[in-house]
């Protein structure tokens, strides 16, 4: 699973983490199986916030997912079926990996899943 952002564990649960134009934290979820009646779906969207305080938190971290091919990295977009949507800022890398150029600055392609070493790097931080 590709996950981008800051998350936290709450009642032994993971959810994303973010915070409300007054300042508070905000877990989110699209699991309604881990939620409960203090949850609310402000847009009927399917994605269920609620507001806690930081004592609340078990635990804080920032995730980052990116790709390695032959040892390059690359940002992973998307996750389809059996391949991965990747990309690249650096001509070099994208001429090495034979990424198509499609923006001004931007590289991408879809990479066989088998071809890429997923990397999640979790770093703690304080809410």
């Amino acid at each position: 699973m590709i996950k981008n952002g800051e998350f936290c564990v709450y009642n032994g649960n993971e959810y994303e983490l973010n915070e409300d134009n007054d300042g508070n934290l905000i877990i989110i979820t699209t699991n309604c199986e881990i939620i409960d009646a203090t949850f609310v779906d402000e847009y009927n969207s399917g994605v269920y916030s609620k507001i806690i305080s930081p004592n609340e938190i078990q635990e804080a971290y920032e995730c980052r997912t990116y790709g390695l091919i032959n040892g390059y990295k690359v940002s992973i977009r998307k996750e389809l079926k059996d391949t991965f949507f990747v990309g690249t800022g650096d001509r070099k890398i994208a001429d090495i990996l034979g990424l198509n150029r499609t923006d001004k600055y931007l590289y991408e392609k879809e990479i066989a899943k088998d071809k890429i070493e997923v990397v999640q790097e979790k770093k703690k931080i304080e809410v």
